[in-house]
């Protein structure tokens, strides 16, 4: 399978595509702000489960069916949805309405999650799941000089990509 990088994409994005082409499986990208709902990540409540009195989610093209994801402004999700990457991220499972039948949720095939921010996590909520990243890599601002720099280097050709 071939995968063609947009020619808008950043660095970190292109990082999460290039890691699920590696790893193989489903890839989950989604940018979150403090108005991003569980639908958005885990998918949408299943109408025909609600007609059963049963609260799942179908999961399909979502977080809990990727193997690499790639989750931006990671840290301005709300708590909704940190409490459920906290057990995703941790134990690779899913809450999909087991509850109380003693079900401890569905199993996840995550395999990578890049995580990115422009800030560190300022509250002590955001600690356990800044915890989870066990590879932190801080990349500081481009400096004046670094920025004429940058902008006076000749292009690249491109190269092919697989």
């Amino acid at each position: 399978m071939t995968r063609k990088t947009p020619k808008n994409s950043t660095g970190k994005s292109i990082l999460g595509s290039r890691l699920s082409s590696i790893c193989g499986g489903n890839f989950f990208q989604r940018l979150l702000t403090r108005f991003t709902t569980p639908e958005e990540i885990f998918g949408p409540l299943s109408l025909r489960g609600l007609e059963n009195d049963e609260y799942r989610r179908v999961t399909d093209g979502f977080l809990p069916t990727a193997s690499v994801a790639f989750l931006d402004e990671i840290f301005k999700a709300n708590s909704a949805i940190l409490n459920s990457l906290l057990t995703i991220l941790n134990e690779r499972r899913f809450d999909n309405g087991g509850g109380g039948k003693g079900v401890r949720g569905e199993v996840c095939p995550i395999r990578c999650v890049v995580g990115a921010s422009n800030e560190l996590p300022e509250s002590d909520e955001l600690d356990a799941l800044y915890d989870r990243f066990l590879l932190r890599r801080e990349v500081l601002p481009v400096s004046d000089d670094g920025i004429i720099r940058m902008l006076n280097m000749p292009l690249l050709e491109s190269s092919p990509r697989n």
